[in-house]
């Protein structure tokens, strides 16, 4: 057991807490590709796939579906409905659940937080969104593979 909270403690170090999750498979596969509007990019491989980005596809659904506690009232520190940078912020409020490595203390990104407050059921905070099926105020799983795949994507603005 030791020797696995090592490992995983090393793996978060060197590539982020965000980064560890989704090498351990904790993050939702994303199905199908998404219709973003980007152009594809190429690899090199010939495989092409839409770039998910903060201004074309993700600010659309946090502008919504966080407003108004984080597209102008700043709760958590941070506004990351409508302002790109605050998704890049790390995480400064200690209650955020699941957003810290307990024994590193080292935070995430506002932006891999929030993945994981959805993803949680947590957020938006009291609207039951760890309920099947979601309430209507709450982010769709649809949504939410976007949102995922914009964190995996490194978070591209």
């Amino acid at each position: 057991m030791q020797r696995r909270l090592s490992l995983a403690s090393l793996t978060l170090a060197a590539f982020g807490a965000f980064g560890a999750l989704g090498a351990l498979g904790c993050l939702p596969a994303v199905e199908a590709p998404m219709d973003s509007g980007t152009p594809p990019v190429d690899a090199g491989g010939g495989d092409t796939a839409p770039v998910v980005t903060y201004t074309k596809d993700v600010q659309p659904i946090l502008g919504v579906k966080c407003a108004p506690c984080h597209t102008g009232e700043g709760l958590g520190g941070h506004n990351i409905g409508n302002t790109y940078a605050d998704a890049l912020m790390p995480v400064s409020s200690l209650d955020a659940m699941g957003c810290w490595d307990s024994t590193l203390m080292v935070p995430m990104t506002v932006g891999a937080c929030a993945l994981i407050s959805i993803m949680n059921g947590w957020m938006p905070m009291s609207m039951g969104c760890f309920n099947t099926p979601r309430p209507d105020p709450c982010v769709t799983l649809d949504q939410q593979a976007i949102i995922a795949a914009w964190v995996a994507e490194g978070m591209p603005q």
